[in-house]
């Protein structure tokens, strides 16, 4: 075959390979942007690229898988190009040519297969994966014998390790939120507040009531046994207005509080204790701070197998609501 043809094949060979990389690229990077309620909307009205884009959505291992092979091909095309072309120009290739060859054409590869294919969808995602969706499904059914067997190993490892399998829908679905509450308080819909609030929520949902727990051995308290004005004394001591209780026979036994201002409207020695709700350990801090809630209750102690670890304030899972940053431990002696 004469050079001039091979030259010819490999240059479109890389021209391919980038135009891949660009597709599969841009194509992962949108489809993060995607709403969800439009998908719904176009394909209830009979869109057939949007109904195919909707089901991704709720597939999205293999729509993230799709495009992880769909980059290794055309990485594996530009590599083979660039290895042709410095055969035909040399007549023999080495390590030396092929890493020159690739530094000069890494910059072109990186900055019209990655950078400009994810800016462009991700300014436009809905309307860029929408006109290649057909190419996309196609690549999704040609490298599916590939991409199925590596789904069913993912789901056999979540198994093992016990996680839900909707995980990637949930965090999916939480990205989506965010950019939501984003777009609202950028275009004035949402408060400062009202966003700080939301981006609270959606970083409280996955965290366990644990991360926000005060040990018991590091609780401020008294026993059950102190008298009224033992207990004031104690909370004038510590600048607290509520004074957590535990068990005589048992320093971290905690299991309930008395307010100080009924402690001070009160004429009886021996206090009315309120008791605290129980929550396992595992327990996520919106479910402990809605059941508080509920509840009317300014503490609850968190137990692992029947055993006290620690003790949560109310008032400090509010508090981390209306933080931009991932909530802290407040201590339930506030």
């Amino acid at each position: 075959m004469p050079n001039w043809i091979m030259a010819l094949l490999s240059g479109l060979l890389l021209l391919l390979g980038i135009r891949m990389s660009a597709f599969f690229s841009g194509s992962e990077t949108g489809f993060y942007r995607l709403s969800i309620p439009r998908l719904g909307i176009d394909s209830r009205a009979g869109d057939r690229k949007a109904a195919r884009l909707l089901w991704f959505t709720g597939h999205p291992g293999y729509f993230v898988g799709t495009c992880l092979i769909g980059n290794n091909v055309a990485n594996y095309l530009c590599s083979a190009a660039a290895g042709n072309c410095v055969l035909l120009m040399f007549g023999h290739t080495s390590e030396l040519l092929e890493v020159a060859s690739t530094l000069i054409l890494a910059p072109f590869i990186f900055e019209f297969g990655e950078l400009l294919p994810k800016s462009m969808f991700y300014l436009t995602p809905y309307s860029s994966l929408k006109k290649g969706i057909r190419w996309f499904y196609a690549a999704y059914l040609l490298f599916l014998p590939i991409n199925w067997p590596i789904m069913l190993m993912i789901r056999w490892f979540e198994r093992l390790q016990g996680e839900p399998a909707q995980a990637p829908e949930i965090q999916l679905g939480r990205n989506r939120l965010l950019q939501l509450v984003q777009h609202g308080q950028r275009e004035g819909v949402l408060t400062d507040l009202q966003s700080r609030l939301a981006n609270g929520l959606l970083q409280l949902s996955p965290q366990t009531v644990v991360s926000s727990m005060i040990p018991s051995a590091r609780v401020l308290g008294v026993s059950d046994r102190s008298s009224r004005k033992e207990m004031l004394e104690f909370a004038r001591s510590f600048g607290v207005s509520a004074v957590a209780v535990h068990h005589a026979n048992d320093e971290t036994g905690w299991y309930g509080y008395a307010y100080v201002a009924e402690l001070l409207l009160t004429e009886q020695d021996w206090p009315m204790i309120h008791p605290m709700p129980t929550f396992p350990a595992e327990t996520s801090k919106l479910e402990v701070l809605h059941r508080l809630q509920l509840e009317d209750a300014n503490y609850g102690c968190i137990v692992k197998n029947g055993k006290p670890l620690g003790i949560v304030a109310r008032n400090g899972l509010v508090e981390q609501l209306f933080r931009s940053g991932p909530g802290t431990r407040i201590a339930p002696t506030t």
